[in-house]
């Protein structure tokens, strides 16, 4: 029994993720940045079986790819502006800030699971539901798109805006497809969380006043409505004896009335019908 453990690496990880909210020095951003990619690692590999194992260290290569270019881009900044605050970005040369954004934003599209760094995203779905409705639909992967947000204002009217915008739109297109091919429930949500992330970035590379707007939407309404339907999925999946094809999860309506009903919620709210 290993609650305590796992109680504790949510609250540690549910501490950084306010640190990445609020920090608005880079040193301190990439310091919590780095325990969400340590606590991801600890609970994706949780129940300490091989698939466990396999998919936690996945994640922890691509993030630690990710977490190399966002130092590399902090040292650059340091180097040639010394400065370290998130805001002052937009206010320095562009020539001296451009590449430590681009590096900042190579570092966001990892974190969120953008193609070419996708796979690490639906492998994690081996986690606890729980690891997966917090880490992988509301908090971690939305670490990216907020830090790349962030930076958006400094790659205005840059190839790397160009470059986000395609990436977004990729993955957007790419993994809505491979979602509505999928039979297991928990690799459905993936691969959906994956494509709505896809056009919050493709938002932020378009990046006019609308499209920001629109990609802080998309995150509160992805990141409540995608919660839930993992957490039901969850509950469905432990009331049909731990089957995750949806296949065999037929006649949920009569055997489980309150999940069905709250499901359809999160469903028409995911499709922006409830917008």
């Amino acid at each position: 029994d290993r609650r305590n453990y796992f109680a504790f690496l949510m609250y540690l990880f549910l501490s950084a993720m306010f640190g990445i909210v609020f920090s608005n020095s880079l040193m301190w951003l990439f310091f919590f940045w780095e325990i969400t990619t340590v606590c991801s690692f600890l609970l994706i590999g949780y129940r300490d079986d091989k698939a466990s194992r396999d998919s936690a260290f996945k994640a922890l290569n691509m993030n630690l790819v990710g977490g190399v270019v966002f130092a590399f881009g902090i040292i650059y900044l340091y180097a040639t502006t010394h400065t370290l605050e998130l805001d002052k970005l937009i206010r320095l040369d562009k020539g001296l800030v451009l590449l430590p954004a681009v590096c900042f934003a190579f570092a966001g599209l990892v974190k969120s699971a953008q193609f070419p760094f996708s796979s690490w995203l639906t492998d994690a779905m081996v986690a606890p539901t729980p690891v997966s409705t917090l880490l992988h639909s509301s908090t971690m992967v939305k670490a990216g798109v907020y830090l790349i947000l962030r930076v958006a204002p400094v790659l205005h009217n840059t190839v790397a805006d160009q470059m986000l915008t395609l990436i977004g739109g990729v993955s957007f297109l790419v993994t809505a497809l491979i979602a509505i091919s999928q039979s297991n429930a928990k690799k459905v949500l993936a691969y959906s969380t994956i494509s709505n992330l896809g056009l919050i970035v493709a938002c932020a590379g378009v990046n006019t006043d609308a499209a920001i707007w629109s990609a802080l939407l998309l995150i509160i309404f992805h990141a409540v409505a995608k919660s839930l339907l993992f957490l039901c999925s969850g509950s469905v999946i432990y009331g049909c004896h731990h089957e995750q094809e949806m296949p065999k999860m037929g006649g949920l309506r009569k055997k489980m009335p309150i999940t069905a009903y709250t499901m359809l919620i999160a469903v028409i709210a995911i499709s922006g019908l409830a917008i």
